[in-house]
């Protein structure tokens, strides 16, 4: 049994790509089954997705702790998540990065996988959402089903027009993943990769401990339950951002709609009269942006740290 687990945010698809990939493998006669686990956070929490693949019937429904394969949407996920837990022996981890695949080499794998995904998605789909591009990298560097199926299921789930996108992303990113195998690492190039065995050592060091892709809740009296999620203010959110808000002064009126829009109260009035977002808090969505009746506020993509 093929065990696949898959690291994204809200609002990324990492439980459609979970599905299609299923999809298509029962469209080839295999048994499979696809699942989140995600608590009750928003758009930008990290969210995890399980899928396994089999020849047989599948009886377990647990989520996967020792995955064979490990796919990751966002890079940013990486200084705060420990995406290798319990990754197996020889598995192989693929990634959403403009590094090439040594970067994330480690000896346990038997093979590393990297593409570009949030560049040719924003190329072709014009949105930052990455499922189907990495869907092109994971059939790329597994055999557990064809391309082909692949693409009649991302047929089947979306109208002609996305799913023309969605097949085009998805076969730029199979034809640019750049994999690395064990292989083919001689002894002298294990020193010069960088590795991602030490991902929850260097959050530490940054003062931010890696989390666990499961999610902790706490029991209170008299029973209710929270979770140690977005909404508290000690719970720093802005680890959930793909994208920030830049704004521009000169173009800016000081009508504080970006305050009253934004759904996390990210937005604090400076001396000037300026409304400026607190990135500790700001996910990202990108609402103050569209609100802003001027233009004054733009996105940019957050530069990729790990």
């Amino acid at each position: 049994m093929l065990e696949i687990r898959i690291h994204g945010r809200g609002g990324q698809g990492a439980v459609t790509s979970a599905e299609l990939f299923a999809q298509a493998a029962i469209m080839e006669g295999k048994y499979a089954q696809a699942f989140p686990s995600f608590g009750p956070e928003r758009r930008g929490a990290p969210v995890v997705a399980f899928c396994r693949i089999d020849e047989r019937p599948i009886r377990l429904r647990t989520n996967i702790n020792e995955p064979d394969i490990v796919m990751v949407l966002d890079p940013s996920l990486l200084q705060v998540v420990d995406v290798t837990a319990g990754l197996v022996e020889q598995g192989i981890l693929i990634i959403n990065s403009r590094k090439g695949p040594h970067h994330f080499m480690m000896k346990k794998l038997a093979g590393a996988a990297s593409i570009d995904a949030a560049r040719i998605a924003l190329d072709i789909l014009k949105r930052p959402i990455t499922n189907t591009v990495m869907l092109g990298a994971l059939v790329r560097i597994t055999a557990a089903v064809e391309v082909e199926s692949l693409i009649e299921a991302i047929r089947q789930r979306f109208d002609a027009e996305n799913a023309a996108l969605n097949v085009q992303a998805l076969q730029k990113a199979f034809t640019e993943t750049l994999i690395l195998y064990s292989d083919d690492c001689t002894p002298a190039d294990w020193d010069s990769f960088a590795g991602t065995a030490n991902i929850a050592a260097a959050a530490a060091a940054r003062g931010k401990p890696a989390l666990d892709y499961g999610f902790r809740w706490n029991e209170l009296k008299p029973g209710c339950v929270i979770t140690e999620a977005g909404n508290a203010s000690s719970f720093r959110t802005g680890d959930w951002r793909s994208f920030r808000p830049v704004l521009n002064k000169e173009r800016c009126i000081r009508c504080g709609l970006c305050w009253v829009f934004c759904p996390d109260m990210a937005y604090r009035e400076n001396p000037e009269g300026y409304y400026i977002v607190d990135l500790d808090y700001c996910k990202g969505c990108g609402i103050c942006a569209q609100e802003c009746p001027v233009g004054a506020i733009h996105l940019e993509k957050e530069v990729e740290m790990v």
